[in-house]
């Protein structure tokens, strides 16, 4: 079964679970949302770090949010950025498979 995506401008965000940076995730996002109010966010769903930051962010922000479970699945909508803060090979996973989209990627390094 497909998913329905909302509308909207997707963006998708990907890290690792003990990145805890929740300053420089929802200053990142905030400027995302300002260039694209109708973004909508997507991400790995995992249970703590990066993307349970960024969800968290969007819920109250009252960004739409959707979850997907598999890399692939979320380069599959054709996202017109992925955010990339530090984690392990699926981060770099995903920010190499969405070069090859040409999918632009902003990496972010821990302190930056």
């Amino acid at each position: 079964t497909e998913v329905m995506l909302p509308q909207g401008t997707k963006i998708a965000l990907t890290g690792g679970t003990d990145f805890n940076d929740h300053r420089l995730i929802w200053g990142k996002l905030d400027q995302v949302q300002t260039k694209y109010p109708d973004m909508v966010l997507l991400h790995g769903g995992s249970p703590k770090g990066a993307e349970f930051i960024a969800a968290k962010w969007a819920e109250a922000r009252g960004v739409t949010q959707v979850a997907f479970k598999r890399n692939d699945a979320m380069l599959d909508v054709l996202p017109v950025g992925v955010l990339v803060f530090p984690g392990n090979g699926i981060q770099e996973n995903l920010a190499d498979k969405a070069k090859k989209l040409g999918i632009p990627v902003l990496k972010f390094e821990k302190g930056a």
